[in-house]
């Protein structure tokens, strides 16, 4: 009777394992085409949000703004968007589970609000999506660029 129970439990064990362990796979995924913003920088595990003191609310909503294009076949795709005030555009790389390389990006620097000194694409090393959200990491996953759908 005890090893019957045992059984039962141990099997019961394994499908909640095997349960929580695919939802945590589906709960990530790497489909980033299309419009996002940016919503929150992590910065040595200091969040930092969007406020009327760190950006220019009258510019662009004070937005800072990412377009990727789908890759091709080989993973190259195109990247633009709005820094506030400026405009940007570059190239981008993705392989296997979330790695990414961005190529030279073109921008200017004129007069921007400090919402924008965290947002460097040329140093992301992986991203993911993790409900929702874009998670662009980079210095070892010290600092991460959250951004949304636009």
């Amino acid at each position: 009777m005890k090893t019957n129970s045992l059984i039962k439990k141990s099997i019961f064990l394994l499908v909640v394992a095997f349960f929580l362990n695919s939802c945590s796979k589906e709960d990530i995924s790497y489909d980033l085409i299309g419009s996002w913003k940016v919503i929150y920088y992590i910065n040595d595990s200091k969040k930092i949000t969007k406020t009327d003191d760190n950006t220019w609310p009258d510019i662009n909503n004070g937005d800072i703004t990412a377009n990727f294009s789908e890759p091709d076949s080989n993973g190259k795709g195109t990247v633009s968007g709005f820094r506030v005030s400026n405009v940007y555009s570059g190239d981008y790389t993705i392989n296997n589970d979330g790695n990414i390389t961005f190529g030279e990006i073109i921008q200017t620097y004129i007069n921007e609000p400090d919402w924008t000194k965290l947002y460097n694409l040329s140093s992301v090393e992986h991203y993911q999506i993790r409900r929702s959200i874009l998670l662009l990491y980079h210095n070892n996953d010290k600092t991460v660029i959250g951004l949304e759908r636009n």
